[in-house]
């Protein structure tokens, strides 16, 4: 059963193709491991006032500084969700913390030819978007001072 399971995860994960104006493009894992397998990240909640973004306005996200063991170059900001049936409060901005969970993702936005057909309303291009889905809290530090250049 776990092979099948392996088979399954590896032909989702190896390639998702999605149709944009006509030309096939890659959707690829922002965190590196791949969707929907368990992994462990760890970084400073972060929030608008952070990334300076419009787009994550009302939403609970981290700065991954650490996938697993792996240390990364260039953090990536991410956003977090949360089952609504357990019990998991993302701590406060500016606190480091460690989650498992696996990253998963969907599209977002409005593609620019639907305002053929309806009002225009300012919003994003239409976009994949990855998240974090959270399945547990392993650890949380105090709080550290945000940055003042999220860039």
């Amino acid at each position: 059963m776990k092979l099948l399971h392996a088979i399954l995860f590896a032909a989702t994960a190896l390639h998702c193709a999605a149709e944009d104006q006509g030309e096939g493009i890659s959707i690829s894992s922002q965190l590196g491991a791949g969707f929907g397998k368990m992994i462990e990240i760890e970084g400073r909640i972060v929030d608008d006032q952070d990334t300076r973004l419009r787009a994550h306005l009302g939403k609970k996200l981290i700065e991954v500084k650490r996938v697993g063991t792996h240390a990364l170059t260039k953090p990536i900001v991410i956003e977090l969700l949360v089952f609504g049936w357990i019990d998991i409060s993302i701590p406060e901005r500016g606190t480091v913390a460690r989650f498992r969970g696996y990253e998963t993702g969907g599209f977002t936005g409005i593609p620019n030819e639907a305002f053929e057909d309806v009002p225009f309303v300012p919003t994003t291009a239409h976009h994949f978007q990855s998240r974090f889905q959270v399945t547990k809290l392993l650890k949380q530090k105090g709080q550290t001072r945000p940055s003042e250049n999220p860039g």
